[in-house]
């Protein structure tokens, strides 16, 4: 489907909407430029570990964290991972 007709569908679409789902439309569309416009910070590049390292190499990364998410990322984690015996 190209631009044109993707853009035509959703005007039709739009145009048949009752106003309480067209309020959910704008209030999607809010937030879909929102994310679009927040200002993220580049991510920094870092080289790929090279195949035959060690463990222990991956203690140079050990403490850094890029993004926000850190305690989603931890709770994640801890939901859906199985608990280890020893």
């Amino acid at each position: 489907m190209t631009y044109l007709e993707l853009h035509q569908k959703i005007e039709q679409q739009i145009s048949q909407l009752p106003p309480e789902q067209l309020s959910l439309v704008s209030d999607f569309l809010d937030s879909i430029q929102e994310k679009n416009t927040v200002n993220q910070r580049p991510l920094r590049r870092i080289s790929p570990i090279k195949r035959g390292k060690k463990a222990g190499d991956l203690l140079h990364y050990a403490g850094t964290w890029h993004g926000d998410d850190l305690e989603d990322c931890l709770r994640l984690v801890e939901e859906t991972r199985s608990q280890t015996q020893f």
